[in-house]
């Protein structure tokens, strides 16, 4: 009688401690998603102006990036999700300073967008992971800022003459 308790003991134990590494593992650290991995294209030639951040959305919430733009810059960005299991993918939505609703992706690992700014001001990135129940999610936000300067880099230097 002893063996079976102190059997159904363990495997209580172990249960509980697969379910605890499970739940911390996708809740608390859901991974790394760097740089994403098509962030070199969106340089144009001006990497001094871009950025990557790195950041963790919980399960059932959202998160917020906010980036200061003026009128006639052109932002272009990407972004990338890790974590969680089977389908990893979040909403993103892009608000004017003005509460207008700018551009929003479907719900995805991965996505690509570009801004001109019609207004002065800060423009807000809303990741929405709300409709996880269990798995955060790592997302890499690499974005760019052009200030109106040409859209295509110089291919070839000025000659001197």
């Amino acid at each position: 009688m002893r063996t079976l308790l102190a059997g159904g003991f363990v495997l209580i134990l172990l249960g509980s401690g697969l379910a605890g590494g499970w739940f911390a593992m996708n809740y608390y650290y859901p991974g790394g998603a760097g740089t994403p991995a098509h962030a070199g294209a969106l340089t144009n030639g001006h990497p001094e102006d871009c950025t990557n951040v790195n950041f963790n959305v919980r399960p059932r919430s959202t998160e917020t990036r906010r980036i200061a733009l003026e009128t006639g810059d052109l932002l272009r960005g990407t972004f990338e999700a890790d974590g969680g299991f089977g389908r990893v993918d979040i909403f993103m939505r892009i608000v004017s300073p003005n509460g207008d609703d700018m551009a929003a992706s479907p719900r995805a690992a991965h996505y690509d967008f570009t801004l001109p700014a019609k207004y002065r001001g800060e423009y807000a990135l809303f990741f929405d992971n709300r409709y996880s129940m269990y798995t955060a999610k790592s997302i890499g936000l690499y974005y760019c800022i052009d200030h109106g300067r040409p859209q295509t880099p110089d291919v070839f230097p000025p000659v001197p003459q």
